[in-house]
């Protein structure tokens, strides 16, 4: 997720996969890049 520009993503310790944590307030423009990478790490990893 770094190499995409994306930060602070995790996985989890048991199931792996990756997470967001969305406590704070983000702009549109992030939401819909955290949307893309989602979806493509779902497409590879699903």
């Amino acid at each position: 997720s770094e190499k995409e520009g994306l930060f602070a993503l995790k996985g989890h310790a048991i199931v792996g996969g990756a997470r967001a944590s969305l406590y704070n307030a983000m702009p549109l423009e992030g939401v819909v890049e955290l949307a893309q990478f989602m979806q493509e790490f779902e497409r590879k990893n699903g």
